[in-house]
């Protein structure tokens, strides 16, 4: 299976001709950056996890066509010290743009939507680096503990099948999440200004800045409304208390939708917003204490969202549109730590940390396609299980198809 993956990685999106183009700030390398990059992308398809079980998988020695090309886990770290993070990103662009031609990617709700928001990757109370983020976690008065951790910012394209991951930002110290966030959607409108329509992140981006940075690019934006001290907040309860709500049942949850038009209550964006309001009753069942029976159980939730989507995108997709911002909690970064191993320090540098995110999010977005498109066996039905089929063919292989170097 390793070899279908790296097969298919070349023939459709040419990805081991494209790493030819990374270049790093080594002095006169011994092993050149493809081919270091060509190590990295095999050990996140097969989810190894670790330089060092790179290292001790298997004997390089036993295969002469090698010697010499394969790094070891110190060459490849500090290669990631200097990486040029700008040609990732452009093997990110070339892949979406391969995707997008041949309608690997879909819409969401009938428009591209872009997913936006921030995570921690790591925090350590003993390893540190330059670019660490400083905070005191002592429980107790006057002591100090401090913490090191690293945070950077993620911009995704929401699917119906799999999330597109397109760019990441780090997030430098005594620096807030938004400043990154801005920097990223910048490069992002600029990168890709045709790949999505509306941007949806948390309650953090209903900020006029977002909102004017967007329209400036021909963009919506909508963002969760939870600061009930806004005025936004009271108008729409207000309202909601007046007019009567749109009910609908999707599968087996049952909606109460209020949708207000207000303008002049967001004294920093000053054009008219539409708030959302989504009251959501869910039935699930559960396991009862009696053996052989079921007990079911109501879980209610109540959204409020502000959004400048014009009110043409009719109230049901507005709010499949708002909840899709769950698409980068669990296609991103869930699934990146959990299967992925994506808090894992390969090489503790700010440079070396957004390198290989950059790397992951090239290995996760082929990884998807693939599952999604090239998988016919119904016994695969789950990405970890085929994640462990490549793992067990690289390690077994006895180097009889090695990395692509």
């Amino acid at each position: 299976m390793f070899t279908r993956v790296i097969k298919y990685s070349n023939k459709y999106f040419d990805l081991f001709d494209l790493i030819g183009n990374i270049g790093d700030g080594r002095q006169k390398p011994q092993i050149s950056t493809s081919d270091i990059a060509a190590s990295i992308l095999s050990i996140l398809f097969c989810g190894l996890g670790s330089l060092n079980k790179f290292n001790t998988s298997k004997n390089f020695s036993s295969v002469g066509n090698l010697t010499g090309r394969v790094p070891s886990s110190s060459t490849i770290a500090r290669a990631s010290n200097t990486v040029d993070l700008d040609a990732l990103r452009e093997i990110l662009k070339s892949i979406y743009l391969k995707a997008k031609r041949s309608k690997m990617i879909e819409p969401y709700c009938t428009k591209y939507i872009g997913v936006i928001d921030g995570h921690e990757i790591c925090s350590s109370d003993i390893h540190w680096c330059e670019s660490c983020s400083i905070r005191n976690v002592s429980k107790v008065e006057g002591e100090v503990k401090l913490n090191y951790y690293h945070r950077y910012v993620a911009f995704i394209l929401a699917g119906p099948k799999f999330a597109f991951l397109l760019d990441v930002e780090p997030i430098y110290p005594d620096e807030g999440e938004l400043s990154s966030a801005y920097r990223l959607l910048l490069r992002v409108c600029a990168n890709y200004p045709k790949a999505f329509e509306v941007v949806v992140g948390d309650g953090l981006y209903l900020n006029a800045n977002i909102f004017n940075l967007l329209a400036c690019h021909g963009k919506y934006a909508a963002a969760v409304l939870k600061d009930e001290t806004r005025q936004l907040y009271d108008e729409a309860v207000l309202l909601s208390g007046i007019a009567k709500p749109v009910v609908y049942v999707d599968e087996n949850t049952i909606y109460k939708v209020w949708d207000h038009s207000i303008e002049g209550a967001w004294d920093s964006y000053k054009k008219p917003v539409r708030v959302i309001r989504s009251e959501e009753i869910k039935k699930s069942r559960h396991h009862s204490k009696d053996l052989g029976k079921w007990e079911y159980v109501e879980e209610k939730a109540d959204w409020y969202w502000v959004t400048n989507l014009p009110p043409v995108v009719s109230l049901k997709n507005v709010v499949s549109i708002c909840h899709s911002r769950w698409q980068i909690e669990n296609g991103c970064f869930n699934e990146a730590v959990n299967t992925w191993n994506a808090d894992h320090v390969y090489r503790h540098s700010q440079n070396a940390i957004v390198a290989f995110i950059l790397f992951l999010f090239i290995v996760l977005n082929i990884f998807n396609i693939f599952f999604t498109r090239n998988i016919k066996d119904k016994r695969i039905s789950i990405k970890s299980f085929l994640l462990e089929l490549v793992k067990a063919e690289f390690i077994l292989a006895k180097w009889m198809h090695p990395i692509p170097l």
